[in-house]
């Protein structure tokens, strides 16, 4: 592992990739390329069919910057068809440093196939591990060129400005690092966010999956309204870790898609990222109930995405207030042929009334600012006798009781179940 492994023979294989030193059997795909003018090769490329130039530069001029250990340049082949598909190499090595920057260029018809994120892998590992360097830089300013090192596992730095001269223009680059450090979290897999449903409030009702989960991630998030103020979800994770990490959402704020909501979800996803480009291979994200249904997580997940592609998102499902409250007054949700509508009302009653018209069982969630028109549309439905009323579930202060008795202002998150009417034993089958 030094120097003298830089040197010797490479030949790397990777699942579709070979790469290889150059040849002489390369001179007839440089031949094409060159005519082609497909522009993709390094500029130590030949640029002009020469035959006895290229010659002397497959079997000689490309390999002397290796044996001074300073550079290597490495054909690319697809392994099945033994297709020349781009070339790879290192630069600038400096053996006092242990760093080395890294480029590489794909034929236009072998792009988006792959085959550069193979052979990024592969250079990679075999120069951080198998030579002993300890950093690889490269640089990047096409999204093509981002997402391979994305994909590549590479950590995003920051931006060289200007760092780029092209058709006599300069342009900024994306500087993105690997250290030998960083190949087991990239060869373990993609980094992973994961949404995670606690459920209404009460620790004992988190899955045990949840929970491992929990303790596991290398970042814990929690929404709140305040860095200030504990959450909901907050209060449920930490009886199981201490690592919980506020981020703040508009959690109250109404109206739509507002610049408070927006710049809410813009900064947590920021910390997501952040925390990736940190190391963190899991970022957990605690929400109230399941984190697909009604949940914040949704438009953390989708801004996410759009920063880093290579993210995979997952959720782990949670007991929603509905199936709680169901649980706590002893209401049966569905039965047989039964329907079941969740309806939330933040726009008012109007899809509420309807659900209770045309449906069997109907919950209604977050509908503590129209309460007093919700109990006046069940009177109107006939429906106010059966349906039940519950907030604050497996909190202290919880309240579970008929939505008859409801007077006055009722807390936002509160939940309505209105089951269908049921006469006989097994009459809805």
């Amino acid at each position: 592992m030094s120097e003298d492994t830089f040197r010797g023979p490479v030949l790397l294989r990777g699942e579709r990739v070979e790469l290889r030193p150059f040849s002489i059997e390369d001179a007839a795909a440089l031949i094409e390329i060159i005519r082609a003018g497909e522009d993709f090769l390094p500029d130590n490329f030949p640029r002009r069919l020469d035959a006895e130039r290229l010659a002397w530069w497959l079997t000689t001029g490309v390999h002397q910057p290796q044996r001074y250990g300073a550079a290597i340049q490495l054909a690319v082949l697809d392994r099945e068809s033994g297709d020349f598909v781009g070339t790879i190499g290192l630069y600038r090595v400096d053996w006092t440093q242990l760093t080395c920057e890294v480029g590489y260029g794909m034929r236009p018809r072998a792009r988006r196939r792959g085959y550069a994120t193979e052979a990024l892998r592969l250079i990679s590992a075999w120069a951080l591990r198998d030579c002993g360097l300890h950093r690889i830089e490269l640089r990047a300013a096409a999204i093509e060129s981002i997402r391979v090192a994305e994909k590549g596992g590479y950590v995003c730095e920051g931006v060289a400005r200007g760092g780029e001269r092209e058709g006599g223009v300069n342009r900024d680059q994306f500087v993105f690092s690997l250290l030998a450090a960083d190949l087991d979290r990239a060869e373990a897999g993609p980094p992973r966010l994961v949404g995670i449903g606690v459920g209404p409030g009460d620790p004992e009702l988190v899955t045990a999956k949840a929970i491992r989960i929990l303790r596991e991630a290398d970042v814990v998030l929690v929404p709140v309204m305040a860095l200030d103020e504990e959450g909901r979800a907050e209060s449920v994770v930490r009886a199981y870790t201490g690592k919980a990490e506020r981020v703040v959402f508009a959690l109250n704020d109404r109206g739509g898609v507002t610049g408070k909501r927006a710049a809410a979800w813009d900064g947590a996803a920021g910390r997501v990222v952040r925390a990736f480009e940190e190391g963190a291979r899991t970022v957990a994200f605690a929400t109230i109930g399941d984190p697909n249904v009604y949940s914040t997580f949704t438009y953390l997940a989708q801004t996410v995405r759009e920063r880093r592609a290579d993210v995979v998102v997952e959720t782990v499902p949670g007991i929603t207030a509905m199936q709680d409250l169901a649980a706590r007054s002893g209401t049966v949700l569905t039965e047989g042929a039964e329907s079941l509508a969740l309806v939330p009302l933040t726009a008012g009653v109007a899809g509420f009334r309807a659900a209770l018209e045309t449906g069997d069982t109907v919950v209604a969630y977050k509908f503590g600012s129209v309460a007093a028109e919700v109990v006046d549309v069940l009177k109107d439905a006939g429906r106010l006798e059966e349906a039940v009323y519950g907030a604050r579930l497996g909190l202290a202060g919880e309240d579970v009781r008929p939505a008859r008795e409801i007077t006055g202002a009722v807390p936002y998150l509160s939940t309505l179940i209105v089951p269908g009417h049921r006469t006989t034993r097994g009459g809805k089958l």
